[in-house]
């Protein structure tokens, strides 16, 4: 993955373009989850891994066993090794202006960025060490003889722009100054957990207060199911919940558009508003002042 991710920053120093990575994480959640977190509570969560975010703000609810699962080995790395080490290392209004910094082109202060990659490291495990010096080295070096506005997060990210504001509308950890700070206080005293498999195939005998699915349906070759067809397809999680657990299945961007609800917005699936109407939604605000976002609950 290191050779892979080296060539993807080679070929985007040279041509000052992103290029085409098997491995992209997202740099941050697209879906708003400070809303549709609030008042959860709970000891154990299963979560999907993707850029991190949705661990954070399940440490900010309480959560004190968090285990994630991604299909893509990069999320570990990215999550539990940059995510972490960035708020480790850096104050409130520093993280803001750091990942600003990181995820924004023309700055042309590769001193800086340097500096950042060196500081970082020092608040990484070992795995995550060992993983990054070589990527970040390989970078700035690339980086003394290109000197191309493009970062090296611009690079392995997915994002095509970066928005403070709206990423701040979407986490806890975000928000406040005071929020930041117990995440990052109880960062390292959470029981946490990385496996590389498909959610729906993953195969254990924990308990989850929470399972969060984000929105791996899009992930999935479904050619017309059905709401039936859909909760069949998640019967097998239920088993690892609590008595109270939920599955919070499906995360659906602008349900309700203008007031209307929208067929079930994933490709491939033939469910309509009517079906979907009849089963237990959590509506959540959109940072698209003009639509609302749902969740189907299990």
């Amino acid at each position: 993955m290191i050779e892979e991710l080296n060539q993807s920053i080679l070929n985007a120093l040279k041509n000052n373009i992103r290029t085409p990575n098997p491995y992209s994480v997202y740099a941050f959640t697209n879906e708003c989850i400070s809303k549709y977190l609030k008042g959860i509570t709970g000891f154990s969560a299963l979560s999907i891994c993707s850029s991190g975010d949705q661990y954070l703000n399940l440490i900010y609810q309480d959560f004190k066993r968090i285990n994630l699962i991604d299909i893509n080995p990069l999320a570990n790395y990215y999550a539990l090794g940059i995510k972490e080490a960035l708020i480790l290392a850096f104050s409130y209004e520093d993280f803001k202006k750091v990942i600003t910094f990181l995820f924004k082109s023309n700055k042309n202060n590769f001193k800086l960025e340097e500096q950042i990659f060196n500081l970082i490291l020092k608040h990484m495990l070992p795995p995550y060490q060992a993983f990054w010096k070589p990527i970040f080295k390989y970078y700035t070096t690339l980086q003394s003889v290109y000197k191309k506005d493009i970062t090296l997060f611009q690079i392995i990210t997915k994002d095509s722009y970066f928005s403070l504001e709206e990423i701040t509308y979407y986490n806890y950890y975000l928000q406040t100054e005071s929020i930041y700070n117990y995440i990052k206080q109880n960062l390292l005293k959470i029981n946490k957990s990385f496996v590389l498999t498909d959610l729906l195939e993953y195969k254990t005998n924990e308990k989850y207060d929470l399972i969060l699915c984000s929105n791996i349906l899009e992930y999935q070759y479904l050619p017309d199911i059905n709401i039936i067809g859909l909760k069949k397809l998640f019967e097998p999680l239920k088993s690892n919940l609590t008595a109270k657990g939920q599955i919070y299945a499906a995360y659906m961007y602008n349900l309700y558009q203008d007031g209307e609800i929208r067929n079930f917005p994933i490709g491939g699936l033939n469910i309509t508003s009517r079906e979907l109407l009849r089963e237990k939604l959590l509506l959540v605000p959109s940072y698209k002042k003009r639509s609302e976002n749902g969740i189907l609950i299990l």
